[in-house]
């Protein structure tokens, strides 16, 4: 059985090059194609494709919404995103949108019959240019997760009302502590995390979402 392909691309020149390429495919069928997110949206909903590949750029809506449209509406339709984009903001976000593949543009031709076969058979295929930076960001995030977890959930609290301004008498006063115990408390954050100071502080509890920036 063919896999059925949708391509939404605003550049047409791309989208027929793809187009020639993939129909040439014995395995592959190119249903339909679209050049804003609106048409792929449309496309996709009429045809029920098996794959839609969405460049991130498409005008009126972008790929990225159209693959957050599916994710909800069409769980079944596979996404392949298909971009310029190398940064960790992009492939961040689409990887939120549980897309399937993420391929650059610089190597579609050579990447993307690889990538449609690996999510076809319910795998993910991400360009080898970009796999650095989502290992990067996962050390990232791991490393902010343990954080997390070395202080207690009094000393987060302390965490936000001392980012937020409050002086060690004023945490006690709210919640019902000595003021010996607070200056403990503060003392086991600073030195746990290695915080030189509240300079120091207050970036960890934005940087951990304790509180908003």
């Amino acid at each position: 059985m063919k896999t059925r392909v949708v391509i939404a691309d605003d550049h047409k020149i791309l989208r027929q090059s793809l187009f020639i390429l993939l129909q040439q495919e014995d395995d592959i069928e190119v249903v339909g194609e679209a050049g804003s997110g609106q048409e792929a949206m449309d496309a996709i909903g009429r045809l029920q494709p098996d794959i839609a590949i969405l460049d991130i750029s498409l005008p009126q809506l972008s790929g990225l919404d159209v693959a957050a449209h599916l994710r909800r509406e069409a769980p079944d339709v596979r996404v392949i995103i298909l971009t310029m984009h190398k940064s960790e903001e992009f492939v961040a976000r689409a990887f939120r949108e549980k897309v399937q593949g993420y391929v650059l543009k610089d190597n579609a031709l050579e990447e993307l019959l690889k990538a449609i076969r690996v999510v076809r058979a319910g795998g993910t295929y991400v360009s080898p240019d970009i796999a650095g930076a989502i290992v990067a960001g996962f050390v990232e995030n791991y490393s902010q997760t343990r954080e997390r977890d070395i202080i207690s959930p009094r000393e987060r609290e302390i965490v936000e009302l001392l980012a937020g301004g409050q002086s060690n008498r004023q945490i006690a006063q709210l919640l019902t502590l000595s003021l010996k115990t607070v200056e403990t408390h503060r003392a086991n954050i600073m030195h746990k995390l290695g915080l030189r100071g509240m300079r120091d502080l207050v970036l960890y509890a934005v940087r951990n979402h304790i509180i908003e920036p």
